[in-house]
């Protein structure tokens, strides 16, 4: 079954940089400083199953469908604002964080073999950066729109982490 997906979504979640053993690389030449969070501490990594997705999406595995997103998501949100100019390294934690989530919901709805693959340091490491996130919107008043939907990712994330086990049991299918 081909899984038809937003172009737009697959272009964004599919931009980030990740090495082979799941970092997200920067160019630390004349970068900026980098936010500090007295609470949160980013972690630029993805998971195996983020991954996975990866390489499904090269593969051509996703058909792609052109249609606008709905401009109340976060995708839409980021897409519009200056975020990948302004601060890099916040966008590219944006982009892994959605791209966590997609490959999520990938998995649920095409590969749920991979759902194997998700550990619950994956979810604690997401969901800390969804909180990073936040704390440094929550610094940016041109930001601060986007919190709201940030803390509904967490509790998603938060619902998605206790139902891995009952998914792959039961072998759901999402409609």
């Amino acid at each position: 079954m081909t899984i038809k997906k937003p172009l737009d979504l697959v272009k964004f979640v599919s931009s980030v940089t990740v090495l082979s053993d799941g970092t997200i690389p920067f160019n630390v030449l004349g970068d900026t400083t980098e936010f500090v969070s007295t609470l949160y501490k980013p972690v630029y990594s993805l998971s195996s199953v983020a991954r996975l997705t990866l390489e499904d999406i090269k593969a051509d595995k996703i058909e792609l469908v052109n249609v606008e997103l709905d401009p109340n998501t976060i995708v839409a949100q980021v897409m519009k604002s200056d975020l990948a100019t302004y601060n890099p390294r916040i966008y590219a934690l944006m982009v892994s964080v959605v791209l966590e989530s997609f490959a999520l919901l990938y998995s649920i709805e095409a590969a749920s073999t991979n759902l194997q693959y998700i550990a619950t340091k994956d979810f604690l490491r997401i969901k800390e950066n969804i909180n990073y996130i936040a704390d440094y919107f929550g610094t940016e008043k041109k930001y601060r729109s986007m919190i709201e939907t940030l803390r509904n990712m967490h509790i998603s994330f938060g619902y998605l982490e206790n139902q891995v086990d009952v998914i792959m049991s039961n072998n759901w299918t999402v409609r």
